[in-house]
């Protein structure tokens, strides 16, 4: 099963460098390019779910893509990760 969320790319001018943003998760990773945050990002989002579902944990349901970047001046792109 495929599961995706929206992540929001946030720049960073002083440090340059990129953090990726799973907000329905409250997930955080940074790289220094836009690719490096969201394959960070992907990797996050497969261990998170992994444990998530190990603990029974409950996971949020992911917000809409449209609804995250409905007046998002950042990128925002879909993160996918296999379960």
């Amino acid at each position: 099963m495929l599961v995706s969320y929206p992540c929001v790319f946030y720049y960073d001018a002083e440090s340059n460098t990129y953090t990726a943003a799973i907000h329905d998760l409250e997930l955080f990773v940074e790289g220094n390019t836009v690719e490096e945050a969201f394959a960070r990002a992907k990797e996050m989002l497969a261990t998170y779910i992994k444990y998530a579902k190990k603990f029974d944990e409950e996971i949020s349901d992911p917000t809409p893509f449209e609804v995250v970047k409905k007046g998002n001046k950042n990128t925002v792109l879909l993160v996918d990760a296999q379960i």
